[in-house]
């Protein structure tokens, strides 16, 4: 149970592979497929089922297991994503027919020295079968007190592999003579794209040679969500990248591409970059081994032991807290940079890299992993299965169940589940509470507990929590008149920005409706003014026209970008103080505080500390 076999997606390259594997030994394999609909239908020797009204499955996975009477159920998903297998009338059905219940799960942050959230500890240990798909994840687990089996990814080693000659397939892609750096990326929060093009634009000045291939969707719906608006388009113009980044043409998230192409991408590569926050392994890093592109990634999480020795781990900048205060890594865009030049100056490096990447790539194929997969399952699910099993004699069935579920009606459902009949068993119900709603509740519980998640645009905590409980993701304080054109050009690249201002301003037109917008006018010296303030993520002065801005914004913690000759802004925030009031300077501050959380966070706290420090003094 996880994405469908067909999905172009991490899980489902995985979901592809070992059951397809699985199928080929002469095992049954049924799969339970996220973005199947439908009918059932053969796939490889499998049958892949479809989903109805739940996206994971929660309204199906019962009948299914009713039908199919599998011996297991494996699922490929993140930890906190399938609590309600913990209910009643799915739990005791599994104990009853005994059918153990597998996760093979990611990890890809801790909360520091390797702790895990307390419902994600409950969970894992709620499993049967918990399985890590990295090293960083069992040891993290083992932590925590879990004891997991451990299977990597595997990568098809023999579709990603070198090319026989490099030039010729840079050539296929029209990249002859270039360096090609490539990012496997999909177009969402987690994998810092806009950090990405921020290392690519440091690391390419100077160099025609340089260029960024991105695989991934522009368009992709993950971009325009509450928590990410952002336009990856927009943003490679912003910082006049065009001529040195390209975007895999015609890729769709929904569609994807072949194994056979994408690897020809890899192929014409000479690096690999992954800017992203975590990862549970990293699938794309062992793609670019494999093709013996070298692989360059965060010294954190999984991403460490796919990249050292052969390949490059980033150091971290900063860590950031999620909503379950997991630590998110911002690689270090100086050390990313350094480490890029080494590899383009030296060339022999290069090469040496991109053959140990290959050896060490070669360990992980498919035809090492999947055999890893069957040696397991028949290891500990008859195991497991026999733990499961009443004894003989017993003749009672214990279960537990919701209190607006009816004792009749799980009685009925038991006695349907269990593999023979026996209709002279005596079946007693104990009401009680659901576990999978207490599993749910303790996930809520610790994902609300910091309140916070992690945005693009930048969300800072809030700095008076009285004032405003949480920030407007977006939303921009606007002093004057001065300061529409960097809104505007904030806007192409963080289509979704709301400003407000002391008086309504005129912001241009909205091309799909033709009406003038306007920001929202709240009148400055007012309550009303401070909260919205406080519930800011920015705030811009270019013409001084706001003589209190500064130490109000540095109060609430909101990075303020204004000009030299206002004494406060130059005291308080130096490093976000221009000389004269150019626009085209203070949109790339505003991308800077809107994409690095970071250096925002950083900026904010130096500001503070700067009301409190006595002034200097002049003779």
């Amino acid at each position: 149970m996880s994405d469908s076999p067909t999905s172009p997606s991490g899980f489902g390259n995985v979901t592809r592979f070992v059951c397809a594997g699985l199928a080929d030994y002469g095992d049954q394999v049924s799969i339970l497929g996220w973005q199947a609909r439908g009918e059932p239908a053969p796939w490889r020797n499998c049958t892949l089922y479809p989903v109805r009204y739940d996206g994971f499955g929660a309204d199906v996975l019962l009948n299914y297991l009713r039908r199919i009477q599998p011996d297991v159920l494996v699922a490929l998903a993140d930890v906190w994503w399938l609590t309600f297998i913990s209910h009643p009338l799915i739990a005791n059905f599994m104990r009853t027919a005994c059918i153990p219940w597998a996760l093979y799960y990611p990890i890809d942050g801790d909360l520091g020295d390797g702790q895990l959230p307390p419902s994600w500890v409950h969970i894992l240990k709620t499993v049967d079968l918990p399985i890590a798909m990295s090293q960083y994840g069992r040891d993290v687990s083992r932590i925590n007190g879990v004891q997991p089996a451990y299977i990597p990814h595997g990568v098809e080693t023999s579709v990603f592999k070198p090319p026989e000659d490099k030039t010729t397939a840079k050539r296929a892609l029209g990249y002859e003579g270039k360096f090609v750096i490539l990012s496997d990326a999909r177009n969402q929060p987690r994998k810092q794209l806009p950090r990405l093009l921020e290392i690519f634009r440091r690391f390419s000045a100077g160099k025609d040679d340089a260029l960024l291939h991105l695989h991934c969707d522009p368009n992709d719906p993950a971009a325009r969500t509450p928590e990410y608006f952002y336009d990856l388009r927009s943003d490679i113009a912003f910082l006049d990248l065009e001529d040195k980044v390209r975007v895999t043409a015609g890729m769709k998230i929904a569609e994807g591409l072949s194994l056979a192409r994408l690897a020809a991408i890899y192929q014409a590569a000479d690096i690999h970059l992954l800017a992203s926050l975590g990862e549970g392994f990293g699938l794309p890093t062992l793609q670019a081994a494999s093709a013996g592109v070298v692989p360059m990634a965060s010294d954190y999480t999984a991403s460490r032991e796919l990249t050292l020795g052969h390949g490059k781990a980033i150091s971290v900048e900063h860590y950031l807290q999620d909503q379950f205060g997991l630590r998110r890594a911002l690689i270090d865009i100086d050390d990313a940079v350094a480490k890029l030049e080494r590899l383009y100056r030296d060339r022999e490096s290069l090469r040496a890299k991109s053959e140990a990447a290959r050896r060490f790539a070669e360990g992980y194929d498919w035809a090492r992993i999947t055999p890893q997969w069957r040696e397991l399952l028949q290891r500990e699910v008859p195991r497991l299965r026999n733990a499961m099993r009443y004894p003989a004699a017993a003749t009672r069935v214990t279960l537990q169940q919701r209190r607006t579920d009816g004792p009749a009606e799980l009685a009925a459902t038991v006695r349907r589940a269990l593999p023979t009949p026996v209709d002279n068993m005596q079946i007693t119900v104990n009401v009680v509470e659901s576990k999978a709603g207490q599993l749910t509740a303790e996930v809520f519980r610790d994902a609300q507990a910091f309140e916070r998640t992690l945005t693009i645009p930048v969300t800072l905590p809030p700095a008076d929590p009285k004032l405003a409980k949480s920030r407007v993701t977006g939303g921009v304080y606007l002093a004057g008149h001065c300061d529409v054109p960097v809104v505007q050009a904030l806007s192409r690249i963080f289509p979704g920005l709301s400003s407000w201002s002391p008086t309504a301003l005129d912001l241009g037109y909205d091309p799909d409706t033709g009406e003038t917008i306007r920001s929202k006018s709240v009148p400055a010296n007012t309550p009303v003014y401070r909260k919205y303030l406080a519930a800011s993520t920015l705030a811009i002065d270019l013409g001084s026209s706001d003589p209190l801005l500064a130490v109000q914004a540095a109060k609430l913690g909101v990075p303020c970008i204004g000009v030299a000759r206002q004494s406060q802004q130059a005291r308080l925030w130096p490093e976000l103080t221009l000389e004269s009031a150019d626009t085209a300077v203070a949109a790339k501050l505003c991308r800077l505080m809107l994409t690095d959380q970071g250096v925002a966070a950083e900026i904010c706290q130096r500001a503070r500390q700067r009301l409190t420090e006595p002034l200097a003094v002049t003779a």
